[in-house]
């Protein structure tokens, strides 16, 4: 059997070991390879994409821009094939980061990131806490609803379409933690760093069909 391909986008935007060992572990369990990509790639082969993200929305983009995987990461994203964006690998699905300035997104799961406006909390939220799913779905089954997860973040998705929140977080105010559209996932939690629980969801992503 012609094992299918998994591709972990490495936007030297964080050390990549984590989530490497991660699905490395998992793989096993289903007939996949993995690839790591640091440059352009063909976007048909690929069956599956991580991208892991950490620091700066811009940056991020810049980086992949550079190394030219912005533009066929587009055209993978247009054609609703599957993918898991964890933290700004999330984010930049959204029409445009607000930092220091404005950067725009991919655009494929409309939104801004914005920081979060409540000056009494202590930025970034750090640590972990629980995300409660909306609605039912292939990457989080039940098991998941009311777990905690691992965050690191300053910024969150806002003025998103309520139809692509799977699950929310409380720091202060209710935040989008699980997005999706059609094939596509963004985590802002880290699964990789998030012991048992952050595993299954992975697994649950990468045995999705």
């Amino acid at each position: 059997m012609k094992k299918k391909v998994l591709g972990l986008i490495d936007g030297q935007s964080g050390n990549i070991g984590s989530i490497k060992k991660a699905i490395k572990d998992l793989i096993n369990e289903k007939p996949y390879q993995l690839k790591i990509i640091q440059g352009n790639f063909n976007p048909n082969n690929f069956d599956k994409i991580i991208l892991p993200g950490q620091g700066a929305y811009a940056t991020l983009i810049s980086n992949l821009k550079k190394l030219k995987i912005i533009r066929p990461l587009k055209q993978y994203l247009d054609d609703n094939k599957s993918y898991l964006g964890i933290c700004v690998g999330m984010q930049i699905l959204s029409d445009e980061g607000h930092e220091a300035q404005i950067t725009k997104g991919l655009g494929i799961i409309s939104g801004k990131i914005k920081k979060f406006s409540n000056k009494k909390l202590i930025i970034p939220h750090m640590g972990w806490n629980t995300i409660s799913v909306n609605k039912a779905d292939p990457i989080i089954k039940k098991n998941l609803n009311e777990k905690d997860f691992y965050f690191v973040h300053s910024y969150i998705y806002e003025n998103i379409n309520k139809e692509n929140i799977l699950g929310l977080t409380t720091y202060g105010k209710n935040f989008p933690s699980i997005i999706n559209k059609g094939n596509i996932y963004g985590v802002q939690f880290h699964p990789e760093k998030s012991h048992k629980n952050g595993l299954k969801l992975i697994k649950n992503f990468i045995m999705k069909s």
